[in-house]
């Protein structure tokens, strides 16, 4: 009788797939750490590209506290819109000009020209107290010819809200005079001032705007009607970051003509901006603004480009004169690195080809 036939071997298991996959990823993990060659502790070109990606995206990733970033806007404009804190009392000095209101009490040297219409008219410099909070327009009235600049204050008064109560407005003489008390809209055109200046502590400001929606308030006191603009600015970013005590620059970027600048950048936003108000004769005839505040971005709109300008992390450390001895620390290690798995590689091809032989 003829033996059997030996049965034929069991076909190989098929390998799990899920065990390929981690082979291939080890293999991919292996190829991006260890190429061109060398292994840990031994660095290599590519995993010192890896790590320093990693590092400016980590840098990025840091909470902007730690760097304390200021920003400074000057700027030249025809007209400036204000959002005045309700907390803070207010008390600014006004050269010589008319009033328009449409109500009064105590209304001191006022023509009541209508039921919503009085005119109060004063030829020496007036005080102005505001409280509980307003929106704050200034714009240049200058009429063509005159010899120095006269200027329009618009006050809208806030309403009581949230257990605030509604704005008021207070008009005092020099000599600490009632002259005028309204909770109503006060419109002040100035007469023609040689030098006049205030400060400011606001939580909103925009500056210039658009030539598309410009109507001059000062229509309202039948003066000339103007499209008013900023016309110069800029804005410079500065910070302090960590240990360092002294405050540098990082950042500075110019203002178009006719842009409209916004601060802070979102429109929900409140913030605290510090600076001054000035107009000079002999200097320049628009306003001269000045603003401090710790805000990190200020929104710019223009006629289909409207953009933010802001600064990155790494625009804070990286101009640190450490971050630069870290980079040219990191270069040479790359450099030594490649140098090192060129020369790895040579003494591998030297083994394999001894072990062939």
């Amino acid at each position: 009788m003829s033996a059997a036939p030996p049965s034929p071997a069991p076909p190989p298991a098929p390998e799990p797939r899920v065990r390929g996959v981690r082979r291939f990823a080890g293999k991919v993990v292996d190829f991006v750490l260890n190429w061109p060659g060398g292994r840990w502790p031994v660095p290599t070109v590519t995993s010192l590209f890896v790590i320093a990606a990693l590092l400016v995206a980590g840098v990025e990733l840091m909470p902007r506290a730690l760097s304390d970033v200021t920003l400074t806007v000057r700027a030249r404009t025809e007209v400036l819109d204000l959002t005045l804190q309700p907390e803070r009392t207010y008390t600014w000095w006004l050269p010589p000009g008319g009033y328009s209101l449409l109500t009064a009490s105590a209304a001191a040297g006022c023509e009541h020209r209508g039921r919503f219409d009085v005119f109060c008219m004063y030829d020496e410099p007036t005080a102005i107290t505001i409280k509980n909070g307003a929106t704050v327009r200034f714009e240049l009235t200058t009429l063509d010819g005159a010899p120095a600049p006269s200027f329009l204050l618009a006050l809208t008064p806030q309403p009581a809200v949230a257990g605030q109560a509604a704005s008021s407005f207070e008009i005092r003489s020099a000599a600490d005079e009632v002259l005028v008390t309204t909770p109503e809209l006060v419109a002040f055109e100035s007469q023609p001032v040689q030098q006049w200046r205030i400060p400011l502590f606001v939580e909103r400001v925009q500056i210039g705007e658009s030539l598309a929606d410009s109507v001059g308030p000062a229509e309202a006191l039948g003066t000339i009607t103007r499209q008013p603009i900023l016309t110069d600015g800029d804005v410079r970013m500065f910070a302090r970051t960590l240990w360092f005590s002294e405050r540098y620059q990082i950042k500075e970027e110019r203002f178009d003509p006719a842009d409209v600048v916004q601060i802070p950048a979102e429109q929900s936003e409140r913030g605290l901006l510090l600076g001054l108000l000035s107009l000079d004769a002999t200097a320049q005839r628009e306003f001269d603004l000045t603003l401090h505040t710790d805000l990190a971005e200020v929104f710019v709109r223009r006629l289909g480009a409207e953009h933010r300008i802001g600064v990155s992390m790494w625009a804070v450390v990286s101009k640190l004169p450490m971050w630069l001895a870290l980079w040219v620390v990191w270069v040479s290690l790359i450099i030594v690195a490649n140098y090192y798995s060129d020369r790895l590689g040579e003494l591998r091809g030297h083994k394999h080809d001894a072990q062939q032989t």
